[in-house]
């Protein structure tokens, strides 16, 4: 399996969506409270699943991802850079919660999910305007 993610992606999916568990993403994450809201996909998701529609089970068990990886996530404090490990950690954790969100999808929908996330790739490694 490819490596999907560059550092920035990884930070940006992390902090803003999803953490990840310590081996495999597990085959169904604890479900998510019904009285708490969805995790708000961050914008490197939302890019990623451009052109996937999701049925309410898929949503469903993408939100009780996010809402697992994000739980995992070490707190980062704001005016201070992580160190290497830290950042490795989220570089893994990233990339178990997109390993998650795309067993959740159908053969066809990961076509399109593994386009997405390397025309994601490819935007966060150009350098200027």
């Amino acid at each position: 399996m490819k490596t999907w993610f560059v550092a920035p992606i990884a930070i940006t999916l992390v902090l803003a969506s999803t953490p990840a568990p310590a081996q495999q993403p597990p085959a169904a994450p604890p479900a998510a409270p019904a009285a708490a809201a969805p995790p708000t996909p961050s914008p490197v998701l939302t890019a990623m699943l451009e052109g996937i529609t999701l049925t309410p089970a898929q949503q469903l068990r993408v939100d009780s991802i996010l809402t697992y990886f994000r739980n995992q996530t070490p707190p980062l404090p704001e005016d201070t850079k992580p160190d290497s490990a830290t950042m490795q950690r989220l570089r893994d954790l990233t990339q178990r919660s997109l390993d998650g969100v795309r067993t959740v999808l159908t053969q066809e929908q990961r076509l399109v999910w593994d386009r997405n996330v390397e025309k994601v790739r490819a935007a966060s490694m150009r350098i200027g305007p």
